[in-house]
């Protein structure tokens, strides 16, 4: 008598793949393009295999949004380096940086176009956070520092927020181009990306000299 074959178990590894490619579906067209069917096809597994790991279509949408927070607030947690508030700040560059180049999909998720992102302003109607809750929670870790910073008298008395939005804005539009489009290609890319950011802190500082 021939064995009763067994159900196909599905690992982590088939989970964060699932969340990838789910990922992707948000950006080509949104959260309403988020399918079930192509998915399992992709995987080679039934769509009840998602459900059961998920527990419905939405569930893994959320699970894409929480996957992506989750991720990027421990990298910027690795960012904070106790070194003083000049090096952390480029720590916490690089770290973006980083995590980007590693997750693409996913950074693209919390930071694209608010059409293709499961985070909106305001709540969402799915239970999860507002983009502008999520972004007060990012940038934490970098304002902390910029007050820090400022306390110290390494950067000029101007408000964290002002200051927070030229280093946000300075390191997010460096990684979104080059995730597009290498801004300078080969093994140099690191370096320039450090001078660009220590430009960004020395502009801030009392001392341009303290950043170097």
């Amino acid at each position: 008598m021939r064995g009763v074959a067994r159900p196909r178990k599905f690992d982590e590894s088939t989970r964060r793949a699932l969340i990838d490619d789910a990922a992707k579906q948000i950006l080509a067209g949104g959260l309403d393009s988020v399918s079930l069917r192509p998915l399992a096809a992709k995987h080679g597994c039934p769509t009840t295999a998602i459900y059961t790991m998920f527990g419905s279509r939405d569930a893994l949408i959320t699970a894409v949004r929480d996957e992506a927070i989750d991720s990027y607030l421990r990298a910027q947690g690795e960012g904070l380096t106790g070194d003083g508030p000049i090096a952390t700040l480029l720590s916490l560059g690089r770290a973006n940086r980083r995590w980007a180049l590693t997750y693409p999909q996913l950074y693209h998720v919390i930071f694209g176009r608010i059409g293709e992102s499961p985070l909106t302003d305001p709540p969402a109607g799915r239970g999860g956070v507002s983009r502008s809750e999520f972004v007060a929670t990012a940038k934490r870790p970098m304002c902390d520092t910029i007050r820090t910073a400022i306390d110290q008298g390494l950067f000029r008395e101007v408000p964290v927020d002002h200051i927070g939005a030229s280093l946000w804005a300075g390191v997010h539009g460096w990684v979104t181009i080059e995730l597009r489009r290498p801004v300078i290609p080969g093994e140099g890319a690191q370096l320039s990306f450090d001078r660009h950011v220590l430009s960004l802190v020395r502009a801030w500082c009392v001392d341009p000299l303290q950043a170097s």
